[in-house]
């Protein structure tokens, strides 16, 4: 476990993700990044499988361990987010991994230029063995809740994500661009999302309550959202 306040916080959500978890952790752990500038914490969501034994067996000194009540996603995101230590955050699910230069790169373009508030990039995402790539190029809201990387800061300023949403995700995103937040997309794909049949984007009812919601709270931005 690291002493020294790393740079960047990388936040894990799982929720009986015994099944894949170390893929995820494993991902986070191999970053091309020195390992003393970040850390990864995992926010367990009331699991209930082993999915804590094999965190506590496989990984207790590299990474530190949330437990929580089964709140929801968003209450592991905002858990996570209070409890980090770095300057910037960026999210991972249990179930998706990163590739091994994601955290270097978009840590380097905060570098560049302190004025940039978040750095997002393209991903692969995979559907039962099929891989394709999502650009963000033209739309930001091609985006996923992973995969961007945030001061973390702007979450005092503007509001953690709302646990009432089904998409937080997109409520926040909606957010930051409406109090005029910089980003700076990196067009590279960088993150690896895979979509099963237990993901929740996989079911359709979800899916359409999620934007009936944000169409209802922001109007027709919701036709900008990537569609599952």
């Amino acid at each position: 476990m690291k002493s020294v306040k790393p740079e960047v916080s990388v936040i894990i959500r799982t929720y009986n993700s015994a099944e894949f978890v170390c893929v995820a952790v494993e991902s986070a752990l191999n970053q091309t990044l020195d390992n003393s500038l970040y850390e990864i914490l995992v926010v367990d969501d009331g699991s209930k499988d082993n999915t804590l034994k094999i965190l506590k067996d496989k990984y207790e000194k590299k990474i530190r361990i949330i437990k929580q009540n089964h709140l929801g996603a968003a209450t592991a995101t905002n858990n996570g987010i209070v409890k980090s230590k770095g300057k910037y955050v960026i999210l991972l699910d249990s179930d998706d991994q990163f590739l091994p230069n994601i955290l270097k790169k978009m840590l380097s373009e905060f570098k560049k230029n302190n004025l940039i508030d978040f750095v997002y990039c393209d991903y692969f995402e995979e559907i039962k063995g099929k891989k394709i790539k999502v650009s963000l190029k033209n739309n930001i809201f091609n985006s996923l809740a992973c995969a961007i990387m945030l001061k973390k800061k702007l979450f005092n300023e503007i509001g953690f994500y709302d646990k009432n949403m089904v998409f937080g995700e997109y409520d926040f995103l909606i957010r930051l661009i409406k109090n005029k937040k910089i980003g700076r997309h990196v067009p590279e794909s960088l993150y690896f999302y895979i979509r099963n049949d237990g993901s929740l984007t996989s079911n359709s009812n979800i899916v359409q309550t999620g934007i009936a919601q944000i169409k209802e709270k922001y109007g027709d931005i919701s036709k900008k959202i990537r569609k599952y």
